[in-house]
């Protein structure tokens, strides 16, 4: 049980200290800067207090499985009804995403916003179904500040970069819609180069960001 104190996902501060000891120093590193990350980027979209509350949960909670045991992710998969599919099956540390928004919501109370956006942060999601806060996450998780791989720097600078001639909020989703499709093309280019496994939700949903549909 991830939640034995029965913490609620809006208490940020007990949420901190009940991720922390499922996770090594680094990763807690890592979830403490998407957190600041996201609240960045949800204040630049014009979130108000209660939608960032709920984000700043999300990336408190979204790694809460990452460095879980496989048989451990197996058994929440089983306990949660969690469905993995052939391409799942090939790139299993990607099941945190899965079975940490399973616990979030089952374990947290989370509501469906902190759901979606843990469920979706590794992947992304198809243009049609990916919600602003499920892609402040998942942007906040590839550029948050202690982020330094070379893709990671460029993905980071792009957005920075063009959010200087960004002026209104339509230009502004226009941007982070560029920012999502960039970084599909950096995993995948990553992945090529390393001759690793695609999963085909990560080609899809680039694909649909690239037409937008």
């Amino acid at each position: 049980m991830f939640n034995k104190n029965n913490i609620g996902w809006e208490e940020h501060d007990r949420l901190r200290e009940c991720v922390k000891p499922f996770m090594s120093e680094r990763r807690y590193a890592h979830t403490l800067g998407v957190e600041q990350e996201s609240e960045k980027l949800a204040r630049i979209f014009g979130c108000g207090n209660e939608e960032i509350s709920k984000l700043k949960a999300a990336a408190l909670l979204h790694d809460i499985t990452k460095e879980t045991e496989r048989d451990i992710q197996l058994e929440l998969c089983e306990k949660y009804k969690i469905e993995l599919s052939g391409d799942d099956m090939r790139v299993d540390k990607e099941w945190h995403a899965k079975t940490g928004a399973y616990v979030a919501r089952h374990e947290f109370g989370a509501c469906d916003i902190i759901f979606n956006a843990i469920y979706y942060h590794t992947f992304g999601a198809s243009y049609k179904d990916f919600d602003l806060p499920g892609k402040i996450i998942y942007l906040a998780d590839y550029i948050e500040p202690g982020r330094n791989y070379q893709a990671c720097l460029d993905v980071r600078g792009y957005f920075y970069k063009n959010l200087e001639c960004a002026l209104t909020l339509e230009d502004k989703y226009k941007l982070l819609d560029d920012t999502v499709l960039l970084s599909f093309d950096k995993i995948i280019g990553a992945l090529l180069t390393e001759r690793l496994f695609i999963h085909g939700n990560t080609v899809r949903n680039r694909n649909s960001f690239l037409s937008r549909e």
